[in-house]
């Protein structure tokens, strides 16, 4: 199977395709899906079902069914044309997003089947690099936490994560605020005028400065069945150490700094 890039007049061999075809499909989508969205990937225009049908070698029936999971991953999209109706690719870092979502649902998924487990390990860890992988991480955590979620935070960058969230931090405050999160935050006292004006302007929470506290380009986050570090270098990182147990050990010790933070 080859695929042609009319304007570019290139090929994608049938070797490459297929491996990329393969990768979608780990992913979850169907090999009809993969090969739809690689065909209008690569010709970067407009095409209808017909000269999709044509060029990917599927029935027209198998371009109609395909089409709906792409447009509803936003991979696609659907544009009229008159009475015609025609679909275009979207940009392959959407990809990036449909690949943390799923691996949210399934580090969810794997939280809830340990609660049942009788093997279950005591802890896990994972790592996200990147501005935007980061980006998305906390909009995709923030949509799917419980309303009301505690997190207990020793700061010291909050103009470090504002700007790494750039554009995101807005969208990624009005899901906290919708979420009623709960924050007891721990900052330095150099922090205190950009932290109460962005998200100390939150309800449901608390915050303390302390003058002792080390400014740095760290921060941590401390939750229910997690703690995360966070390193504001280049690139970004966001540590995640899994574990109820570690968790509770850390939220004693910001208890511990915190009652330090009343003076």
């Amino acid at each position: 199977m080859t695929l042609r890039n009319p304007s570019q007049k290139s090929l994608i061999s049938e070797e490459h395709a297929n491996a990329l075809i393969a990768e979608l499909v780990t992913l979850g989508f169907s090999r009809n899906e993969a090969l739809i969205y690689l065909h209008l990937l690569q010709s970067g225009s407009e095409a209808g079902v017909s000269q999709i049908a044509s060029i990917t070698s599927l029935h027209r029936q198998y371009v109609y069914t395909a089409l709906p999971a792409l447009i509803r991953e936003g991979l696609i999209e659907e544009v009229l044309r008159g009475k015609q109706t025609k679909y275009k690719a979207h940009s392959p870092q959407i990809i990036e997003t449909i690949g943390r979502k799923k691996a949210l649902a399934a580090s969810d998924l794997a939280r809830s089947l340990n609660q049942i487990s009788a093997i279950g390990n005591e802890q896990d860890f994972e790592v996200i690099q990147g501005t935007r992988a980061i980006q998305e991480y906390e909009l995709l955590r923030a949509q799917s936490e419980e309303e009301g979620a505690e997190e207990y935070i020793i700061g010291g960058a909050t103009a470090a994560f504002s700007e790494l969230m750039g554009d995101t931090l807005a969208p990624y405050l009005a899901i906290r605020a919708r979420k009623k999160a709960r924050i007891k935050y721990l900052g330095t006292a150099d922090e205190r005028p950009l932290y109460q004006k962005y998200v100390g302007t939150l309800a449901h929470q608390e915050y303390r400065f302390m003058s002792s506290l080390p400014k740095g380009e760290t921060h941590m986050i401390i939750r229910k069945d997690s703690v995360s570090f966070y390193t504001f270098l280049t690139p970004p990182l966001v540590y995640i150490v899994k574990s109820e147990r570690v968790a509770s050990n850390y939220r004693a010790f910001f208890e511990m700094l915190w009652e330090m933070g009343k003076a």
